[in-house]
This record gives structure tokens, sequence and C-alpha cells, in this order.
């Protein structure tokens, strides 16, 4: 997602891959461009949509709500003249624009301030010079609705459409981060395992929630999946989505990022529409694989040449390159890198189950691991408990029914990993981190889960520095992942001091 590219630290998704010309490319074209993140973009012309005016605030915008947006506007000319909204400037009486994080071919990203609900958003807004490309407008619109369909928390959220002097945009979910891509090169080009794999568990959340919602991305990759603050992950970006028709084939257009492109998207085969999310899941195995590779699994400085590999060639399986990584983790990413969609492991839901069962199947290390479990509930608290042990054999889960009792026995001896529930009596999740982190020892790992809480929640538990917020009902793969992940990097931490 390199429209963010250059901008700070702090950015929305759903921006525009830098770079990128407007003008569609064939495989012979896209050969001559430097690097392999960038798009390729659909040979068929996109069905002509006209812009729309402003559409309130809602957290909901159905087809109708966009399209009815649609017909209240026509088509408008001469949109050179027209400038993006200068700092300060007020857009539909509501969203104060506070800075640029990032641009594209199609689009600006400004981030903005919503003073009605007194939160940030990122604001994507059709460039100037484009508002006379039917073609881009319609890309936009198109995205928007794809993001309106789409509700999960590890999926970047829409929140409203509208229009600025003639140009449209539409409003979204401000996620402070980064890349995933700049992540990994952050870290030194390689996660430790278990911080990979809660990378790679919630990102299959997100994409199998895009593909519930009859969605299909086509741009799984790193570039578009964010990183947040305590290793939340969001799937962003959903400008080449396409609706997952019905009928009996579909024809795929080379469209996509070839270091991420399907076979079948490369060779232009036609597909039963059913197939269709196959897309996504070997472009989730690309990830994993280069999240635990280290590396691509195809490489070439020629788009050609790498789009023929990941047409033809068999991908070397990643703990041959790695050999620290345990052999288990062949199979699921391999079965995610099939050639042929109906032979592929046929959702994310099943890589992400197949790479919790990859980690099961290592030998368990027993390690000197204190976990405090705070949480009113006996049944909730018994879970929370047996996930756990599961997740870190040999660790010694201690449970306490409120914040005043887990705060008692915190300050008597303070435990490696903390999870809190938000809404429970005495000192509930927030005030208890807060007085956890005054502590002396008081630095570990805190996760909050709660059935209640909100943005405005999990904004105040991070800035007290709580580690994670889990929304209630979560599975025990979410737990498992992320208790691994941050209790390993905490550990990382505590060796480099």
């Amino acid at each position: 997602m390199a429209d963010a590219a250059g901008g700070p630290p702090g950015f929305s998704s759903g921006s525009e891959n830098g770079g990128d010309p407007p003008a569609p490319l064939v495989p012979d074209v896209a050969d001559t461009l430097p690097g392999v993140d960038t798009v390729v973009r659909d040979r068929s012309p996109a069905r002509v949509e006209p812009p729309v005016e402003p559409h309130s605030d809602s957290s909901t915008l159905s087809d109708e709500d966009l399209a009815l947006a649609a017909t209240r506007s026509s088509m408008h000319e001469g949109g050179g003249h027209v400038q993006v909204p200068p700092d300060g400037t007020l857009l539909g009486g509501v969203y104060r624009i506070l800075g640029r994080l990032g641009e594209g071919a199609m689009g600006v990203i400004l981030l903005a301030r919503d003073e009605q609900l007194q939160r940030d958003v990122a604001i994507k807004l059709l460039r100037p010079e484009q508002l006379d490309n039917a073609q881009m407008q319609a890309r936009l619109l198109a995205e928007a609705r794809a993001m309106a369909r789409v509700h999960h928390p590890n999926v970047v959220e829409i929140y409203a459409f509208g229009e600025y002097v003639n140009a449209p945009y539409f409003v979204m979910q401000y996620v402070p981060g980064v890349t995933l891509d700049t992540y990994v090169h952050s870290k030194g080009g390689r996660l430790g395992l278990d911080e990979a794999l809660s990378i790679l568990d919630q990102a299959c959340l997100g994409v199998s929630a895009i593909h519930a919602s009859g969605i299909a991305h086509r741009d799984v990759k790193p570039s578009n999946i964010l990183v947040g603050q305590a290793l939340r992950v969001v799937v962003a970006d959903l400008g080449l989505a396409k609706r997952i028709p019905r009928g009996d084939r579909v024809e795929l257009a080379f469209s996509g990022t070839p270091a991420y492109l399907a076979p079948e998207v490369a060779l232009g085969r036609q597909l039963d529409p059913a197939l269709l999310p196959r897309i996504d899941v070997y472009a989730l195995g690309v990830v994993a694989y280069y999240l635990l590779a280290g590396r691509l699994p195809f490489q070439s400085t020629s788009t050609v040449d790498l789009v023929m590999q990941h047409a033809y060639q068999p991908p070397i399986p990643p703990s041959e390159l790695c050999l620290d990584l345990p052999a288990s983790f062949d199979a699921p990413v391999l079965a995610a890198l099939a050639k042929e969609p109906d032979q592929r492991m046929a959702s994310a839901d099943a890589l992400r189950e197949a790479l919790l069962d990859a980690r099961s199947a290592m030998p368990a290390y027993a390690r000197t691991t204190r976990v405090m479990v705070a949480d009113d509930s006996p049944s909730f608290r018994t879970f929370l408990a047996s996930v756990l042990a599961q997740a870190l054999p040999g660790a010694v889960i201690e449970t306490a029914p409120d914040g005043t009792a887990a705060l008692a026995a915190i300050e008597a001896n303070p435990p490696s990993l903390g999870v809190f529930d938000l809404d429970m009596p005495g000192l509930d999740g927030i005030a208890l981190t807060a007085a956890v982190r005054k502590l002396p020892r008081g630095d570990f790992p805190i996760i909050v889960a709660t059935g209640t809480g909100g943005a405005a929640d999990w904004q105040c538990l991070s800035r007290l520095g709580a580690s994670a917020f889990l929304v209630k009902p979560f599975d025990a793969g979410q737990l498992i992942t992320l208790a691994r992940a941050l209790v390993g990097v905490a550990d990382e931490q505590k060796r480099k001091q």
C-alpha cells in the first residue's frame, strides 16, 4: 500500500499503490516496471459511474446508499483546477483536515479529525487530475462499496462517502501503524515465529471476513496489511476487490501484484466463481512464506519472469531455506501455494487452522512463565486458564475474580503476562492496567478482553500501555497466537537489554 510511503508512521488503510499508472497494464508493459510490488490492473474497463454528493456519516453504508447518492450527481468537467483541500479545511461540516498521509495514482489520503464524534479518521480523495477519468471514479466508488460490506476488527472500516468541489471521497477508519513490509524491515528482515504467526492469524481472520461478505480482495500483500499498536493487524486497500459473481465460470482479468499473483490470474484462466476466494488464499500463502522463511517464494527483476514462476515453478519448501523453521509448516504453506485452485487450501480459515496445528506439533519446551487472569466470570476464567496453559506449556496460571485481587497478587509476584477483563468489579480493566503500569515491575504484556468496549476504550488502554485488545467472543486460536507472540517479544526485548 505504497500511498502512505513517505508519510508519517501513523496512517490509514485504503491507500492507492503509489506510482501505479492509471491505464491498464499488460504483462509485457509491466515487465519494464521496477520492483515487484507494482499493481497490474484489470485489462477490461470498469463500468462508468458518476461521482456522488456528500453522504451522512454512518458506520454502515449499503450498496443502495451509495447508489442513491451516485444518482443525485452528474459527471463534472474541468477537474484540473480543483485542489486538494489544505490543512484546516472543514469537509462536509464535520471533518477537519490535519495533513496528508500519502498518495497514489488514483487517490490522496488525508488525515482528518471528525469534530462531531471526536475521533481521527482518514479520507481518500480522488486526485484532482483524475476527475475526468470515469474509470478512476468508478474504482473509487467500487472500493467504497466493497469496504461497506465488511465489518470486522481485522479489516479497515468505512464511515462515510462525500464530495469536495466535485471530487468524490470516502471517510474511513484511521489505523495508526505501519505496513507489514515496513514492520518486518524494522525488525531486521525476519520476525520471531510466534510473532509472525500472530500476524498471519489476524490477516487470515480479516481475509476470511472479506470472503464471508461475498468479496474477493485480489491484492493481499504485506503493503496492504497494517500492523498497529500491540500487534493489531488490519487488512486494507480494497481498491481491486471484486464481488464474487454467480454463474458457471468467470474470466479472470490480469490484475494484482505480480509477486503475489495466483497462477490462474497470471494465465488469465476461466474459473468457477466459488473458487475466486482462493486467489486470496494463494496470496496469503505467499505472505506466510515471506514471514516464515524471510523471503518470497519466487524472485525476479522481470515481472513476466516472476509471473511465469508463479504459474509453473514449484516453490522450495520454506524449511529448506530457513533451517530453524520446523518442517511442520511446509505442508500448510505449500498447500496454500498449490498451482491449481481446486487443489489449493480451501479457505483463509483452513490456512489459519493449519498454521495453528503446525505450531502445536512443535515440541513443547517448558518455560518459567506466570500468567495472571482477572475476570469476574468463573466460566470465562476457566476458559482463559485452559487456553493459556495450552499456549504456554509449563506456565503457572493464577486467576482472580476482580481487579483488586489481581493487583494484590501482581504486587506480590509480577507475572510474565496479564489477561484482564475490561468490565469487572473492584478495579476494571482500565484502572487495573493503569495501576499495574505504575508498579516497579509492571512492564509485562497485558491483554484486555471485552464484550462491551469500543474504540475509545482501546485508545485509552493503548495510552496506558496495554499490549492488546480482544473483543469477545474470540476463539482459542486468537488468544493462543497473541499470548505466544507477546511473551516471545517481551523475552526478546529482555535479552537485548
